[in-house]
């Protein structure tokens, strides 16, 4: 287990030492689109699968070593935005999101043009950047716009940020929050607190949990650590059993190729998000089933 830092330039470090030195037969990430571009192309040359929570589906066409574990933004950026459309309904639309990340951006493009199609007007797009955290000058953009809703395509804790910094600025406590699947983090509970109570968000993850499996995981996971599991424990412990899958059907003596082989053959192998199975297509694109959810009392409920 290694950190690269958020650093794509890290990323490739130790990728490279986990295919070279350490002879590993797979990589389970970078986390988020960025690390994972630079990182992918670096994989396919060293011939070593590479499983990423990125959510582009562009990092795939790295080529056939490459497989994420997030759906597509299409999958579930579109069922969140027809849900605050037709069921919350705002009149408009405030987004923020983070330029520098092509993930971000992609989400940030499906979501408006859903919710513009289900009647809500763009009262603005405001893009920042990852490393930003002084956002005085962007609350008062997002006050003076005067929407009734904003959208925060950003890491949880930054997301937090804005909104305390656009409530201090003014901004109503009626304000619609829509988040992306970070927003399912007990990070952005944790940074955020009562000010982002209400926060809508696709869920790749339901609490509750959506099978026998998903149960029997949010108790050993609250009775292991004493905290309910969030949306990234939820993904990761999936990524392992998919991982386990595919190793497993490697054979006793798993190789690079023969697990790439196997991770490619993915179907209805039972995990803990979505609807409770995951199936990779033919471009390796995931399939499971995202819901959506809203923050309620401190707590992720489907509305």
């Amino acid at each position: 287990v290694e950190d690269n830092r958020s650093d794509k330039q890290e990323a490739l470090t130790l990728i490279n030492r986990m295919a070279t030195r350490d002879n590993a037969i797979m990589v389970i990430g970078p986390v988020s689109t960025g690390e994972a571009m630079a990182a992918a192309p670096l994989a396919v040359d060293l011939k070593i699968p590479l499983f990423t929570t990125a959510t582009a589906p562009d990092v795939l066409k790295a080529g056939p070593w490459i497989f994420k574990s997030t759906e597509t933004a299409e999958q579930f950026m579109t069922p969140l935005g027809k849900h605050v459309a037709e069921k919350v309904r705002p009149k408009t639309c405030t987004y923020v999101f983070i330029r520098d990340n092509e993930g971000y951006v992609r989400q940030k493009d499906i979501l408006r043009d859903t919710m513009k199609a289900g009647g809500v007007a763009v009262a603005g797009e405001e893009s920042i950047l990852a490393a930003d955290s002084d956002f005085t000058a962007l609350a008062t953009k997002i006050v003076a716009s005067k929407a009734d809703c904003l959208y925060l395509g950003t890491p949880p804790e930054q997301g937090a940020n804005i909104v305390i910094q656009a409530r201090q600025a003014g901004m109503p406590a009626s304000t619609v929050l829509v988040g992306n699947t970070g927003m399912g983090s007990a990070r952005y509970l944790n940074a955020g607190g009562k000010l982002v109570e209400g926060t809508y968000l696709p869920a790749e993850f339901v609490p509750a949990g959506v099978n026998d499996l998903g149960r029997k995981f949010i108790a050993s996971y609250t009775k292991k650590y004493n905290t309910a599991p969030d949306s990234w424990a939820a993904v990761g412990y999936s990524m392992m059993l998919v991982a386990g899958n595919a190793i497993k059907q490697a054979g006793a003596n798993p190789t690079r190729e023969a697990v790439r082989d196997a991770m490619a053959r993915t179907r209805d192998v039972p995990v803990v998000v979505g609807q409770g199975t995951i199936t990779f297509d033919e471009n390796r694109i995931p399939s499971f089933g995202a819901a959506v959810l809203q923050i309620r009392d401190g707590k992720w409920i489907q509305p």
